[in-house]
């Protein structure tokens, strides 16, 4: 059986068409180099990133009897497919202003053939359980603190209000399936503490390449600001510190971080995200 939370949830694909022809501001972020290629780098990372979770938890799709897990299984399956697409589309407009975003993508695309090939089903269900963890509470944040994306691309600031709803929405799904499978809480958190240390360190060498290839060097002010954008008093990477302390205790669930009020009638507060949808 699902986490009692976990069946509450109603996890729905949602098409969404947004706009990535329009051109935007090279540092969208408040014309902030890092805080901007920090966002594009995590863009890069997307596409084939969310197909190996989904390719993680097909690993176990045949075996799961619980017909509400299931469900979630197929509405976890449409949500990630349609974040792939999106970001695609995303990272062929930022490659438009001069960034290197194929090549990066190229590379992810050899990391994760290699996870593929190297790591077992468990391990690789692992670390998908990690990084769902990882985006539901950037995805909190951002939704909790919309004004951050006030400054931002109007189309960058509507897919990441989406993204982070359907984050939320299916967060446990992967989880579920690694607790009723694999159920091995030191592996679990063994790889977290990995996955974690590979994640920043992989976006920060895309930040540098992309920063290489437009020749930009950070100016003092972008690094102070970026300093307190991620770890200042409402930083971004500060708020995920409790949420992460969470992950590593006996028995966590990602329910046991109730997250409700931010998508409960997200459309009424996000109409213009919700205006979106084609489906």
């Amino acid at each position: 059986m699902t986490h009692p939370t976990s069946q509450q949830v109603d996890i729905k694909p949602r098409r969404m068409a947004f706009d990535t022809d329009t051109p935007m501001n090279k540092y969208t972020f408040d014309n902030n180099s890092l805080v901007s290629t920090f966002f594009y780098a995590l863009s890069a990372l997307f596409p084939d990133g969310e197909r190996f979770f989904i390719h993680s938890v097909r690993n176990y799709q045949d075996e799961i009897e619980d017909p509400v897990l299931r469900q979630q299984i197929r509405g976890f399956i449409g949500q990630e497919a349609h974040h792939g697409h999106s970001h695609e589309a995303l990272n062929d407009s930022i490659e438009r202003m001069g960034f290197p975003m194929s090549a990066i993508t190229a590379r992810l695309q050899k990391r994760v053939a290699f996870l593929k090939r190297r790591l077992g089903r468990k391990r690789q269900l692992a670390l998908t359980v990690a990084m769902e963890h990882f985006t539901a509470s950037m995805a909190e944040f951002l939704l909790k603190n919309p004004e951050i994306l006030d400054k931002v691309d109007p189309t960058i600031r509507k897919m990441l209000i989406w993204h982070a709803v359907e984050e939320i929405e299916h967060k446990a799904v992967a989880f579920d399936v690694y607790r009723l499978k694999v159920n091995n809480e030191r592996l679990r958190k063994r790889v977290m503490v990995i996955s974690m240390a590979g994640l920043f360190a992989r976006i920060a060498y895309y930040q540098f390449l992309l920063l290489r290839a437009d020749g930009h060097c950070p100016r003092w002010r972008e690094w102070v600001d970026a300093t307190r954008f991620f770890w200042g008093k409402k930083g971004i990477l500060r708020d995920n510190v409790h949420s992460m302390k969470l992950f590593f205790q006996d028995g966590f669930h990602p329910w046991d971080i109730d997250q409700h009020d931010l998508i409960d009638d997200w459309q009424s507060r996000f109409p213009d995200v919700a205006s979106l949808q084609t489906n």
